[in-house]
């Protein structure tokens, strides 16, 4: 698999959904969407950065590594211990947490798709199989903010 290919793809899906979604200025998915409070959204975005920072220092080792402060924890990331896991896992529940209000059969879409990326990370499995499990986790979880949440504000 190219991953470079993958990485800039995924990237520029998530940037075009969210130049959409500021461009209409609204939840795609009016009917389904739901409010999201300030501290929701605050949670689900340092969920988001966490598990994007664990990502990044499997993938992007020395890019990360090149910030002097991020060296330990994605050290302790990459040895795929207890700690590893538990900076998988608990943002990951966290963000369901956050989102626990959207519509449920994307966030049971995102919940499968959030433990698929777990075991595939923590057990045997080939990287190809990873890989596709973080596409869709990338895919869904940017699809999420773009159709389906509204800020505070939006729903006085």
């Amino acid at each position: 698999m190219n991953q470079p290919f993958l990485w800039g793809g995924l990237l520029a899906f998530a940037v075009a959904a969210g130049i959409l979604r500021l461009a209409v200025g609204r939840p795609l998915l009016r009917r389904r969407s739901v409010a999201v409070g300030r501290l929701s959204a605050g949670v689900a975005v340092v969920s988001g950065l966490a598990l994007v920072f664990h990502c990044a220092a499997m993938f992007f080792a020395p890019w990360v590594d090149a910030v002097p402060f991020l060296q330990t924890p994605a050290a302790m990331v990459r040895s795929m211990g207890t700690g590893s896991q538990i900076a998988y896992w608990l943002p990951a529940a966290t963000l369901l947490l956050a989102w626990r209000r959207v519509w449920w059969p994307a966030l049971v879409a995102l919940a499968i798709i959030l433990v698929g990326v777990g075991v595939t990370m923590y057990w045997p499995y080939p990287l190809g199989v990873h890989l596709a499990w973080l596409t869709a986790v990338v895919i869904v979880g940017t699809l999420i903010p773009t159709m389906l949440l509204r800020g505070p504000r939006a729903a006085r």
